[in-house]
């Protein structure tokens, strides 16, 4: 198990969304996110609080049973943003990190309310009732 001095592990996921998205922009543009990613698990493992600082919730999400989402959204330069889930497992000592979307920064709303019913299905609530 991981020690408060040792950093933890990074496991990363992907969803078939994100490798269709991921495969669909430029060299340059994929070039861009590996170097975001990167940057991001870096944090991650050392600086735990510039990476959340970092990371945006563009819309709230409130869940059952007052839990907290953790979903996220990552900027990739001007015009490209991750969407991303951060778990711990406290189990193995990691963080589980799965990449959702990478989209153009106009639709990170839609992509991000999609991911998240994905994600959360009948435990998102608005105005205290179940989405």
């Amino acid at each position: 198990m991981a020690t408060p001095a040792e950093p933890k592990a990074i496991t990363e996921q992907t969803t078939p969304e994100f490798r269709n998205d991921l495969n669909r922009l430029t060299s340059e543009d994929r070039a861009r996110v590996a170097v975001a990613l990167r940057r991001s698990y870096d944090l991650l493992r050392n600086n735990r609080g510039s990476f959340f600082a970092r990371a945006k919730r563009p819309q709230a999400i409130a869940l059952k049973g007052g839990f907290t989402s953790s979903l996220y959204s990552l900027r990739v330069g001007r015009d490209i943003r991750l969407i991303v889930a951060v778990d711990e497992d406290p189990v193995f000592a990691q963080t589980l990190v799965t990449l959702f979307r990478v989209v153009h920064h106009d639709e990170l709303d839609r992509a991000y309310r999609s991911a998240a019913s994905g994600l959360y299905g009948g435990q998102i609530q608005r105005n205290g009732r179940s989405l």
